[in-house]
């Protein structure tokens, strides 16, 4: 199954907000995290503050599976962009 990246820009104070509040109270990412299906998978999400932006990994069969998971589910945070991606691991390349 393809990866992808999601951006969203958030402003820096609701993305300090957001991490105050631990994983299993947070009602948004729950949400989200019911909502996934086979069709489109939140993986993981990196949060830059310094950036004002949210960086979410997905596995999907495309871009409109994961916007329809998003659209249903998350209101307040839009999407700056979806893009299909690869992961590079350093480990890969580490010498045996």
């Amino acid at each position: 199954m393809p990866k992808f990246i999601v951006v969203h820009s958030v402003p820096r104070k609701q993305l300090e907000q957001m991490a105050e509040i631990p994983p299993e109270q947070n009602k948004m990412i729950i949400n989200v995290r019911k909502a996934c299906n086979f069709d489109a998978y939140w993986i993981r999400t990196w949060a830059v503050l310094d950036h004002e932006k949210l960086y979410c990994e997905w596995n999907a069969k495309d871009a409109e599976s994961i916007r329809k998971v998003w659209d249903e589910n998350m209101k307040g945070i839009g999407i700056d962009s979806i893009a299909e991606m690869q992961i590079v691991e350093g480990e890969d390349f580490r010498e045996k």
